[in-house]
């Protein structure tokens, strides 16, 4: 991993930094996290009130600019390496868009009278080539992600290693590429989800168990080296900006994606995004990226 790559981040990040520094308005930090707790979740049982509203999950942006330093075009070879369309350059340019529309709505709540609600959600991410006309401009990969789960929330958080448990999910999750067989990239989990707050910091941790597909239709067998066992996301606010970091702590090769957001318009946020490792994506799992891109993303909860 190029260390120099990092310092570039942490030069790019840090302005963002002094602006949220100079806004006058008070920190979060002097609220009372009980009170701040019960406010989100006000907010959250009244949208769960509606009937048929989709309700947001993973975060919603576009990066119209979105450049990655290190593209895989490994994997495209069987299409560039065809004498007739040789001539066409590059499949996977540096200089790509990158997005993510992600939602989820309630199926029923208060499953058995044990407090459950059950959800339906559905992560979409894409990648597209949206400068190359040499290719016609295609979306190089798309992620899809549909999940089903059940969400315990409790009216008084629970103490767990210095924090509190506000939050847990369990269920099933589906992932892939949707790409012929020579691209295909996918697999299906049971996982874990666990909301938990320390102070001023919201972590969200995941942990699964990968469904085994049979040998001979499993693309992507040693995934696990480079997605691990689960995921965990830091969230942190300094006064109007928040700042994310997500860690993919595969069992041989690790990723993380650090974005920062500040407030825009109404609704909207400038929206920072670094990736570096492996992981980012299901074609390019196994390839160590290096990007930058910047763009805007959809306010939700808790950037507000």
């Amino acid at each position: 991993m190029n260390i120099s790559f990092l310092i570039f981040i942490i030069t790019l990040s840090f302005p963002l930094f002094l602006f949220a520094g100079e806004d006058e308005s008070k920190p979060s930090a002097i609220f009372n996290s009980k009170e701040r707790l019960n406010h989100i979740k006000k907010k959250y049982d009244s949208l769960l009130d509606k009937k048929y509203i989709l309700l947001p999950h993973s975060g919603i942006y576009l990066i119209p600019f979105s450049y990655n330093f290190n593209p895989n075009n490994k994997s495209y070879s069987s299409l560039t390496s065809t004498p007739e369309l040789s001539g066409r350059g590059k499949y996977n340019k540096n200089l790509e868009t990158e997005l993510q529309i992600s939602f989820m709505f309630l199926i029923t709540r208060n499953i058995f009278n044990f407090g459950f609600n059950i959800f339906a959600g559905y992560t979409h991410r894409a990648w597209w080539q949206v400068y190359n006309k040499e290719w016609s401009r295609p979306f190089r990969e798309t992620n899809y992600e549909p999940e089903i789960f059940a969400r315990k929330i409790f009216d008084e958080p629970k103490s767990i290693v210095g924090g509190k448990l506000v939050a847990y999910d369990f269920g099933l999750i589906h992932q892939s590429n949707g790409q012929v067989q020579e691209l295909s990239r996918s697999w299906n989990r049971i996982f874990l989800r666990f909301a938990i707050i320390f102070h001023e910091t919201f972590i969200n941790t995941s942990i699964w168990y990968r469904l085994p597909d049979a040998i001979d239709k499993d693309d992507n067998h040693d995934i696990h080296h480079y997605l691990g066992y689960g995921s965990i996301e830091i969230n942190q606010n300094f006064f109007k900006s928040r700042m994310q970091l997500k860690i993919i702590p595969g069992t041989k090769k690790q990723g993380l994606e650090l974005s920062c957001s500040y407030p825009w318009n109404e609704g909207l946020r400038y929206f920072i995004k670094v990736g570096y490792g492996y992981g980012l994506s299901l074609i390019d799992y196994k390839n160590e990226e290096q990007r930058i891109g910047i763009g805007m993303a959809l306010s939700d909860l808790f950037s507000q």
